[in-house]
Order: C-alpha cells, then structure tokens, then sequence
C-alpha cells in the first residue's frame, strides 16, 4: 500500500509541475502581447498619417515639368473634397497629412496641353502610409498596327460657276481613325513629327481642313499628303478636308496607298457628275440623298481587305454613252433632284429650242416607254420623285418669271405626260395599289 501511495503522490507532484510551467508560459505570452500592441498602438498613433508624392515629367524633352498644378481629389462616403498643389522646380509635387482609411480612396490628375493625365482609387493605410505616382507627359506609341481607318468616304460634288468654268470638281474626304493603344500616336515623316498622315491624289489643289475636323490638321510641308501635328489620341477621331481636283486631265485618279489598315472604302458621286469608278472594287451604285442633294454610292465589296501599304485603285472616268434617249433624259431629271437644276433646264432648253419655230401649242412627243420597263423598282421610284421635283421647280421658276410662258408650257406639258408614263408603269407593277 506505502508504494501504490507514494506512487500516487509522484504522479500528482509531476502534474502539478506541468500546470506550474503552463501558467507561467502563458503568463509571459501575455506580457509580450501587451508589449506588442503597446509599440504597434504607439507607432499608429505617431503615423495616423500618410502622404501621396511624385514627379512631373516631360518625355519629349526628358525635362522635370516644374510650376505645374497637380490635384487631389479625395472621395468618401460619397463625398469629394479637393486639394490642389504646384510642382517644385523640379518636377515634385506631394500632399500630406492624409487620412489612413481604407474607405477613402484618392485621386491625382493633372491637366497639360490640353490632355489629361489621372491615376484613380489609391488608397493609404497603416499598412502603405506613403504612395508614390509619378506622371509622365507626352508618353507615345509608334506601333501603327494599333491605327485602324475604320471608314475612308470619297465625296465628289460640283463646285461654284467660276470654278465650274475651269473645269474643277469639289472633293471632301473623311476619315474616321480609330487609336487602339490607350498612348496617343506620332511617328516622324519626311522629317515632320506628326500624328497622322494620309496621302492626297498628285493634282489636287486648293486644300481646306473642315470646320468639324482637328484643329491641328494642315498640309503637309511638301503638299504632298496631310498631316495631324498633334499626336493621335486614344479613340476614334474624324478628319474631314476638301480640295479642288480637275476633270479636264487626262485622268481622273484618286488612287493612293493606305498607310494603315483600312476596313471600308465608299464613293459619293452627285448626281449630274458623268463618272463613275473604274475599280471592279466597287459594287453596284445605290442613291442616297444627303442634305437635299442626290448622290450615286459606290461602296467596296470587299470590306476590310485593305493592308497597310495598298495602293487602291480609286480611277474614275465617263461611263460609256448610252443610245437610249430615255436614260439620258432619266440622267437629266436626277440632276434636277440633286440639285442641278441648272444643267436639267439648259438639256430641257436645247430641247425646246429646237422646236421653238413651231407653234405655241406643244406637239405630242414620243418616248422609248421601253426604257421605264428596263428600270428597278427603286430607280422608277427615284425617276417619279425627280419628275415632280422638276415640275415644282418649273412652277417656281415660272411664278419668278425666269423662263416665258411658252417654254414653261412645252416643259410642263412634256414632264406631266412622262410623269404618267411612270405612274402606269408603276401601277401596272402593282407598286401603287
């Protein structure tokens, strides 16, 4: 029995040790812990504090851009305060004593030649008590496989009566460019630095940049193409110009190599203006009234097959003459339409003229009622809207007293009978049930 007890008292004894040891294991875990946010509470409390700091540089120049305006917009709980600061003259700017809080987020931006530059959602904590953001301005790209030319719009319209006179035509083209990379483009050519460059056909003359397009749009030194002096921003961008191009050389060629990818072509040719493209490039053309005036649309069939460094083939020239009287007087009124009514009354006129020794009443006139039956559906309904429109412009020109009464009865009478010609054949069409 003295043994099991002694036993016993041994075994406790051990146990007894063990809790003493834990306990003062713990009680010196606790000590350090206390100790440890004790520092951690102190360090906090002397750096409750951050600050958001940088350099402004200019990478044309390599320059730091000093006397600058920098902003720090501070947003919270949907609150937006503001700071502003200017950089040192060397480039620094910085703001202080911001509060460490993740649920307050910052923002540096500052605004140079017109372009902004924005870094969003920093955030401070005791964690990352201080950020550095350095801005550099005027960061480009090179890189031309990011420059797409999503549309490239040839517009070919008549010009005033002195420049008519010289054999001139108007052409305004539009580009719409679109920048994939998020840096603005420039590259260096014929020794300009430039953001954009498009070539322009040999014989143009008399460039003019449109109102809606870049403000740094020009000719470029050699004349040769036109350029963007500004680098090309990220995005979409719309370039717009005319110029004045002879229809009295030998051809009339628009032709050009697309110094970028371009993914659709398309030709506006007003009505009254005998060319068509030569380019079996270009489908079929369709008729499109843009501000009043009418215009014949040729578009490229292949669409985005148009490589950087293609030269298309953009000649145009006078469609073959076509024997049937009933197509050249078609040709006539559309010009009406589109405008030229000026070309459709001298072709009606020289008509007129040739009977003007008969007598005041018109005689019946024949037509080719054939040539209606050749026409589509769409191209009768375009020659019965030039029809009337010829018509009111003969009334009008009547009540002013432009043209004697004799003519305006011959024309008139001459318009209403083709007029219902193409009323029958509509109607025998089923077209106005």
């Amino acid at each position: 029995m003295k043994i099991y007890r002694d036993l016993f008292l041994i075994k406790r004894g051990c146990s007894v040790l063990k809790r003493a040891e834990v306990v003062r294991y713990f009680r010196n875990l606790l000590v350090i812990t206390v100790i440890f946010l004790l520092c951690v509470s102190t360090i906090y409390s002397q750096n409750d504090v951050g600050n958001i700091h940088g350099t402004l540089t200019d990478k044309k120049s390599n320059k730091p851009i000093a006397n600058h305006p920098v902003t720090l917009n501070i947003h919270k709980a949907g609150d937006v305060t503001q700071q502003e600061t200017t950089t040192d003259k060397d480039g620094n700017y910085r703001f202080e004593n911001l509060a460490l809080d993740i649920e307050t987020h910052y923002t540096v931006s500052t605004n140079y030649n017109g372009r902004e530059h924005i870094e969003k959602d920093l955030v401070l904590s005791s964690f990352v008590p201080n950020i550095a953001i350095d801005i550099e301005i005027g960061e480009v790209t090179d890189d031309p496989s990011q420059i797409q030319i999503k549309s490239f719009t040839i517009l070919i319209g008549s010009t005033p009566e002195t420049l008519a006179k010289e054999g001139f035509v108007v052409v305004n083209e539009f580009l719409n460019v679109e920048n994939l990379n998020t840096s603005p483009f420039q590259i260096v050519r014929d020794g300009e630095t430039v953001g954009f460059n498009f070539d322009l056909p040999k014989t143009h003359k008399g460039f003019h940049p449109h109102p809606r397009a870049p403000k740094s749009l020009k000719l470029s030194s050699t004349g040769s193409h036109i350029v963007l002096t500004d680098p090309l921003p990220h995005g979409s961008t719309l370039i717009v110009y005319e110029y004045l191009y002879p229809v009295n050389s030998a051809e009339f060629d628009l032709s050009r190599r697309m110094p970028f990818h371009t993914d659709q072509i398309a030709i506006l040719i007003q009505d009254g203006i005998n060319l068509n493209p030569h380019s079996k490039h270009f489908n079929t053309p369709e008729y499109e009234a843009i501000n009043g005036v009418v215009y014949k649309a040729y578009s490229a069939a292949q669409k985005g097959k148009f490589s950087a460094g293609k030269i298309v083939d953009l000649k145009l020239g006078i469609p073959k003459p076509e024997s049937n009287m009933g197509q050249m007087a078609f040709i006539a009124i559309a010009a009406a339409l589109a405008g030229g009514f000026l070309v459709a009354a001298i072709f009606m006129l020289r008509r007129a003229q040739r009977t003007s020794k008969e007598s005041d009443e018109a005689q019946p006139t024949t037509t080719d009622a054939g040539w209606l039956r050749k026409l589509s559906d769409a191209d009768l309904e375009h020659a019965r809207t030039a029809r009337l429109e010829f018509i009111t412009l003969l009334d009008e020109a009547q009540e002013k007293q432009d043209i004697s009464e004799r003519v305006y009865n011959r024309l008139r009478k001459e318009q209403t009978e083709r007029l219902t010609e193409i009323l029958d054949q509509r109607k025998e069409r089923g077209l106005d049930n």
